[in-house]
Order: structure tokens, then C-alpha cells, then sequence
């Protein structure tokens, strides 16, 4: 009985947690689609003339251990001086880390494992000198696109001008530094081709 109930109390508190993401989506001018449901307590940063675009069917779950996975991580969108990020239809994540400085593309039908990290900049320069002062970022940014149809695994980090082809899988835990082709299963730090996908249907 005290099971039942509190499973009922989880799925209200779910329910209202979607509303109140819903509405602040809306106060930062996110364009969402049709169906965009948010579980849980996700960080939202955006910069005045950032931009942000959500497709339909959109679901995100984000702590209160909605997803075992990701337990109580917060997922975040964030998006610096006229950065970009635009989610295609039908994507799934739990607890992610979108960090736009310049933009980030997800297509249709991606789904995101959770803790995963996708940040289109070094955020801090390589050369010592710059990092000396805390108000420099000299850190390089390029954008990052995911194409249609990708899973990428649990725990991974896809870095900056990085294109993940259609259809491919990136692998739990890896580092994603270089293009993946379409069509192929990439894993490991750096993330390296382990096999092309052969579709036998």
C-alpha cells in the first residue's frame, strides 16, 4: 500500500516538474514543439541572444533518480552570446550537459544516454599565458552536429566540430574528438571506429 502511494506521489511530482520546466523554457524563449516533457530539475542558463529550438515529442529526465543511471545529476542547457541549439523531433536524454558557445545540432530520433556531455568548446585557451587571467576565454569553439537516428551511450563526451553521421552508436564512456561516419559503432577514449553497421532488415 505505502508502495502504490508513493508511486503516485513520484508520478504527480513528475507531472508537475514537466509544467514548471515547460514554463521556464517559455521565460527564456525556447521554441519547444508539441509534446516536450521534462522530468525533474533541469539547470537552464541562456544568454540574451542565445537561441534555442526543441522539436516535437521531446522527453528529458533530469535527477531525483527518474533514471537510475544519472541518480540525482542535474541535466543542462547552456548557451552563451548568440550560440545555437536546435533538437530535432522525437530525442531523448537524461541528465545532460549541452554547452553551446558557438552551436549544437541534434537531429531526429537521437537518443542520449545518460550523464553525457556535448560541448562545442575548449572553454579555457591551450596557451598557460591565457589562463592566467580569470576573465579570458580564449578557449576555440566549433560546432558539433549529430545526424538522425544516433544513440550515443552512458557517461560519453562529444567535443567540439564534431559530426556523428546518421545512424551511428557511440559507445558507453567514450570521447568523441573526430567525425563518426554514418553507419558505424564508435567507442573508447579517443572514440575509434569498432565496426560499420550493416542494416539486414
Amino acid at each position: 500500500m505505502l508502495r502504490a502511494i508513493f508511486n503516485i506521489l513520484k508520478r504527480v511530482r513528475n507531472r508537475l516538474s514537466s509544467y514548471v520546466n515547460r514554463l521556464r523554457l517559455y521565460l527564456y524563449g525556447v521554441e519547444c514543439g508539441h509534446n516536450c516533457v521534462i522530468h525533474g530539475k533541469l539547470y537552464i542558463k541562456l544568454f540574451p541572444s542565445a537561441k534555442v529550438c526543441i522539436g516535437d515529442d521531446f522527453y528529458c529526465s533530469s535527477g531525483w533518480c527518474v533514471n537510475a543511471l544519472c541518480a540525482n545529476n542535474r541535466g543542462c542547457i547552456y548557451a552563451t552570446e548568440n550560440a545555437r541549439i536546435k533538437i530535432g523531433n522525437n530525442v531523448g536524454m537524461s541528465s545532460p550537459v549541452l554547452w553551446a558557445h558557438n552551436a549544437i545540432t541534434i537531429g531526429d530520433n537521437v537518443k542520449i544516454g545518460a550523464n553525457s556531455i556535448l560541448i562545442d568548446t575548449d572553454s579555457h585557451s591551450l596557451d598557460y599565458r591565457m589562463r592566467r587571467s580569470p576573465m579570458t576565454d580564449g578557449g576555440k569553439s566549433a560546432p558539433i552536429v549529430v545526424e538522425d537516428d544516433v544513440l550515443i551511450g552512458a557517461n560519453c563526451i562529444i567535443l567540439k566540430g564534431v559530426r556523428i553521421g546518421a545512424r551511428s552508436v557511440v559507445g558507453a564512456g567514450s570521447v568523441v574528438t573526430k567525425d563518426v561516419p554514418p553507419d558505424t559503432i564508435v567507442a573508447g577514449n579517443p572514440a575509434k571506429v569498432i565496426k560499420k553497421i550493416v542494416d539486414t532488415l
